[in-house]
């Protein structure tokens, strides 16, 4: 061990005393944080348009005149969407964006109290059959469930802005599914809409003005994008005290998971998009400070001087990585500290984007990831470095192998650039990743084909080094 560590002093010194190792740390940092600096200021200036709230159903109701509640049992639910909802509903009138409470029950979700597209109360997490209750007291909304229509526990109580003359009943709706594809440069969202269908029954009103007829009605704000509106599909159909109810979209808004927000960036990855850029120092850095010795014979004298050169390796190894973890953390703190203004400015607010922090789990995972990624960058530059021993052909090689994949292979073609984002050492930024839309493979996973890459070139240095001459 200490023969180690004596070699470790002596790679040390070797590497702080070298002016170009210092110059390519500031490079990367200095271009990695410049480039967010530059770039940050483009934003997403459509991200916040349209409506903030998705008001889409199909409403069987009939008219409330103040106090009053309705009871139904729900016999039966598609299993259309993790969150579709079947249940009771009253909502001040029928126009969307009307105010409106609902209790309801989903496939994977149990009973849920929803009210004013923003307030989200949990109950039993059971799925249908499921009895429900929701009674109005002036503007007070109570939601109640029970297995037998007997016991009742409260699910909770909201506040709603409702007028004398409400609209009671039962309502389905079932979100839109989205699914992310790969595309060259960037990823594409399409919409599937999905159709919802639950039969209720023991379906009683009370209250003034509660009458025995029904009406059906599709409720639908304006479509969009995000909130595709299938109303051909939407209806109901009545046997006797049995209610069988079709219908699509969804009631919610910022606040309720069901819905979607239409930001789809990764904020977090575009704060930390100069490394892409700043790792060309690395690369360069971890080739000299291999390179650099046979191109003055000093690998002879260090060879030499330690006999075991996988030591030698090891040393070079730790004191490169190390240093490197240090200064692609110090660059991607600046970076995304740096770059948050710029993409504020730029359109990336709440509520389609909520800003980040670094004390968020996912975003120091991200950062600390990043500089990870270019320690092992740097590695694998030294172990091709030591196979080429030739300072160009080794840094035209890694860059052509890193880097320039970044650039082009998206414009060749979606296919090419998701098995290059899996398999080749650009799937180590996956690490940046901090929302699911467009990945083709997960963040740990990623940096784990850059782990085997490095593994890889140092394995093949240390055989290289051992059976050749310096």
């Amino acid at each position: 061990m200490s023969t180690f560590l004596q070699v470790l002093r002596g790679e040390w010194t070797k590497f702080r005393s070298v002016r170009s190792t210092a110059l390519c740390l500031f490079a990367a940092v200095a271009v990695t944080v410049l480039l967010e600096l530059l770039g940050s200021t483009a934003g997403s200036t459509d991200a916040n348009e349209g409506p903030r709230y998705s008001d889409q159903a199909y409403f069987v109701h009939t008219p409330l005149n103040g106090d009053g509640a309705v009871v139904a049992r729900v016999i039966s639910q598609l299993d259309s969407h993790e969150w579709a909802k079947a249940g009771l509903l009253v909502k001040a009138g029928l126009a969307p964006g009307s105010p409106y409470a609902a209790v309801m029950v989903t496939p994977d979700h149990g009973v849920r109290l929803q009210a004013n597209f923003d307030t989200d109360l949990a109950g039993a997490a059971v799925a249908e059959p499921r009895w429900l209750k929701l009674t109005r007291t002036g503007n007070t909304v109570t939601g109640f469930e029970s297995a037998d229509g007997q016991i009742w526990q409260q699910v909770g109580t909201v506040t709603v802005a409702l007028p004398r003359d409400a609209e009671i009943g039962l309502f389905v709706a079932s979100p839109p599914k989205y699914v992310t594809t790969r595309t060259g440069g960037g990823s594409a969202i399409t919409v599937a809409s999905t159709v919802g269908t639950a039969t209720f029954d023991s379906v009683t009103v009370t209250g003034a003005g509660a009458a025995p007829d029904w009406v059906g009605q599709s409720i639908s704000n304006v479509p969009t994008k995000l909130n595709p509106v299938v109303g051909a599909v939407d209806g109901l159909t009545r046997s006797g005290g049995t209610f069988t109810v079709t219908g699509s979209g969804d009631i919610a808004g910022y606040g309720v998971d069901s819905w979607r927000s239409p930001g789809d960036d990764d904020v977090v990855m575009l704060s930390l998009f100069g490394v892409r850029l700043g790792m060309i120092a690395i690369i360069a850095l971890g080739v000299l400070f291999m390179t650099a010795e046979y191109r003055t014979g000093l690998i002879r004298t260090t060879l030499a001087a330690s006999p075991r050169r996988g030591h030698v390796l090891a040393a070079k190894a730790v004191v490169l990585a190390g240093v490197v973890f240090v200064a692609g953390l110090i660059a991607s703190v600046a970076a995304f500290l740096l770059a948050q203004p710029g993409l504020h400015d730029g359109g990336y607010n709440p509520p389609a984007y909520p800003h980040v922090s670094l004390t968020d789990g996912i975003t120091a995972r991200a950062v600390v990831g990043t500089a990870i990624y270019l320690a092992l960058v740097a590695l694998f530059s030294l172990g091709i470095a030591a196979v080429r021993r030739r300072t160009t052909g080794a840094i035209v090689f890694v860059i052509a192998l890193v880097v320039l994949p970044q650039i082009i292979v998206p414009t060749i073609s979606p296919e090419a650039d998701i098995w290059v984002s899996r398999l080749s050492p650009v799937a180590g930024l996956a690490v940046q990743q901090t929302i699911e839309t467009g990945q083709v493979i997960g963040p740990w996973a990623g940096l784990g084909v850059m782990c085997a890459y490095a593994v890889a070139a140092l394995g093949l240095a240390y055989w290289q080094l051992t059976r050749r001459d310096a």
